[in-house]
């Protein structure tokens, strides 16, 4: 009875230490399915950073781009529409001056063909 309760113990016992191992097997294999977990999240949520930041860092580039196309373009508008306006002005200026010489010829053909006739008129009294 000794003996057999002695192995007995001794099948409990290895029982138990098996139930043990077996249960601290399993918390070491949650543990490590849980840190398993955690990292793929983390790198999960890492990736989605970093695709934020190069989305934005991309819309920024784009952003700056169009916005130095449009001042650009803004600024060859003003040189172009200051360009016209000087050439519009000096082809008035042009205009203006043949215009006024044109008037002052005929006025001075005028004032000679009244002098003229004056001067035959006097000829003829």
């Amino acid at each position: 009875n000794a003996i057999t309760t002695s192995a007995v113990n001794s099948a409990t016992t290895s029982a138990l230490n098996a139930v043990t191992t077996t249960t601290a097997l399993n918390s070491a294999t949650t543990s490590a399915l849980n840190r398993a977990t955690s990292t793929s999240a983390l790198n999960s949520a890492t990736t989605s950073a970093l695709n934020s930041v190069t989305t934005t860092t991309a819309l920024n580039s784009a952003t700056t781009s169009a916005l130095n196309t449009a001042t650009t373009s803004t600024a060859m508008n003003s040189a172009t529409t200051s360009a016209l306006n000087s050439a519009t002005s000096t082809a008035l200026d042009s205009a203006t001056t043949s215009a006024m010489n044109s008037v002052t010829t005929n006025q001075n053909h005028i004032t000679t063909s009244n002098a003229l006739n004056e001067a035959t008129t006097s000829a003829l009294d």
